[in-house]
């Protein structure tokens, strides 16, 4: 087996989840945090775990459906933990929060919607929610250093986001065309 050949017996408890995970007592930490210069060093820690869960999961071939799963979620966790701390500095309003988080809502709603439904779509990371989750940190480090230009970053994950759901939805319903048509 090659090194970046999936292991479906990898196990749940592989570097590359242990990275995804760590992003959710990082959340926790940053909504204890004040100082500006510690949100920024573990939103950059945070930043790290989802840079390097993928690539060591493809390098050491412990690619799993959980990890693929894991990855995602624990970044969803995480930036809605991150932006909740900007909350009340009234750095970003309500209605920033939401375009900021747009993304997570839709397909954490079709998600669950399609697994109570009893017809799980598969979740797999695209460019798009790709995109959006790195502006999504460019707009953190933004209300940390200059939330005087946040508007920007919103404007920019709002048009990411509107994106990452048109693609997404295509991608799904590629995918269920392509169930249907099977035998």
């Amino acid at each position: 087996m090659s090194a970046s050949a999936p292991r479906e017996d990898a196990g749940f408890l592989t570097v590359a989840n242990l990275l995804s995970l760590a992003r959710i007592p990082l959340g926790i930490t940053i909504l204890a945090l004040e100082d500006p210069m510690a949100v920024a060093a573990v939103l950059a820690a945070g930043a790290a775990t989802d840079l390097l869960d993928g690539a060591i999961a493809r390098l050491t071939g412990t690619q799993t459906e959980v990890g693929a799963l894991l990855d995602p979620f624990c970044d969803r966790i995480f930036v809605f933990l991150a932006l909740v701390s900007f909350l009340p500095s009234g750095h970003v309003e309500w209605a920033g929060f939401i375009i900021l988080i747009l993304r997570d809502l839709f397909t954490g709603g079709v998600f669950i919607v399609s697994k109570l439904a009893g017809e799980p779509v598969p979740f797999h990371s695209r460019m798009g929610g790709r995109v959006t989750t790195a502006l999504q940190v460019v707009a953190l480090f933004t209300l940390i250093f200059a939330p005087q230009y946040v508007m920007v970053l919103i404007l920019l994950v709002g048009i990411a986001s509107v994106y990452a759901i048109i693609d997404y939805g295509m991608a799904g319903l590629r995918t269920t065309a392509l169930d249907a048509a099977r035998p």
